[in-house]
């Protein structure tokens, strides 16, 4: 097996993977596309330290080789691979409660992510799609996950006004899936391509970069402001934008698809009594999300993506890296291993 390896930052190299003792739960899967995110870009430049690691947030690819007695992952079966695996040490894991993991590990960072032509992996971290969900879609699985767990996590109820801020693709993903759960999104962006995009995936309430942010949100929720407020992290908006839209005693999540440092004030959260939450993975949420996809409850043709492919990956992260240096923001990019 083959892959690309960073060895250091900015240096990528494609390495030959040496595979693990396999164990009869395994299975080989063929690599067919990956998803690179901003978490690549980031780790690539060094801004999130990793180190001789396979890159790749996510993966689906094909069933090639099965373990004995696995019934369901037949060879040919497409698949998507979990890129989240519990630590099974802390207290939690210990408790049964994997999906509390308080050390979480991902993949592409702590352990090999899927810019690799084979990987092998536990029956358990697969899932087979149904004939009804594209591959395209099936790589968008992870952020539906992280939408889930941002609706469960901030209970949010029908009819709730839920404020999001930064209309990347996470944020247009988590205002289908709100409109889907009868809740009402008002997306909030200083980028003209995600103001149309997220116009373009039916969110009614789209406020943009000549809108006065805090009058709109006034006007929409009949001066009440928001129930929830969602922060993605790559937005690159002031904090205070999700502050002032929120109601006193909001709930406020801070989340995104990477780790993305910001520095801002406390001290308007405290003063309307926030209660504020951190939301990093929606691990767990798998099943569901491919039952979503097959029901046509996420529209994801309008999304921005650039494409790829496995032997242009070192020039795709420089140009990658570039844009986020240039515009402060990535294109995430399908890299097709076919």
């Amino acid at each position: 097996m083959k892959g690309w390896k960073i060895t250091k930052p900015l240096t990528l190299e494609e390495c030959e993977i040496t595979e693990q003792e396999k164990t009869n739960s395994e299975t080989k899967v063929k690599i067919t596309k990956v998803l690179l995110t901003l978490s690549d870009v980031l780790r690539y430049t060094g801004d999130i330290s990793v180190e001789d690691v396979v890159l790749g947030s996510y993966g689906i690819g094909v069933v090639s080789e099965t373990g004995t007695n696995l019934f369901g992952l037949e060879k040919g079966k497409h698949v998507y691979i979990e890129p989240n695996r519990p630590c099974t040490k802390c207290y939690n894991c210990k408790n049964g409660e994997e999906t509390k993991c308080s050390a979480l590990m991902t993949a592409g960072e702590d352990f090999d992510g899927f810019l690799s032509d084979f990987i092998s992996s536990d029956s358990g971290k697969l899932f087979t799609l149904p004939e009804s969900v594209t591959d395209f879609q099936a790589l968008f699985i992870g952020h539906i996950s992280l939408a889930i767990s941002i609706v469960d996590k901030l209970n949010i109820q029908k009819g709730d006004y839920v404020a999001i801020i930064g209309a990347n693709n996470l944020g247009n993903i988590l205002a289908q899936l709100l409109i889907y759960y009868q809740a009402v999104p008002i997306v909030m962006t200083m980028d003209e391509e995600d103001f149309s995009i997220a116009k373009n995936s039916g969110v009614y309430y789209v406020i943009g970069p000549e809108d006065n942010w805090q009058k709109e949100v006034n006007a929409i929720t009949g001066g009440r402001m928001t129930d929830s407020v969602v922060y993605i992290s790559d937005c690159n908006i002031p904090i205070n934008k999700a502050f002032a839209a929120a109601s006193f005693n909001a709930k406020v999540a801070f989340t995104g698809v990477s780790y993305k440092n910001s520095a801002f004030s406390f001290a308007p959260a405290i003063k309307k009594q926030l209660d504020i939450h951190c939301i990093n993975s929606g691990f767990g949420n798998t099943a569901t999300s491919i039952n979503l996809l097959a029901n046509g409850a996420i529209d994801l043709t309008h999304l921005k993506l650039d494409a790829s492919t496995y032997d242009e990956v070192p020039e795709t992260f420089d140009k990658m890296k570039s844009t986020l240096d240039k515009d402060g923001k990535v294109y995430e990019t399908i890299v097709d291993l076919i």
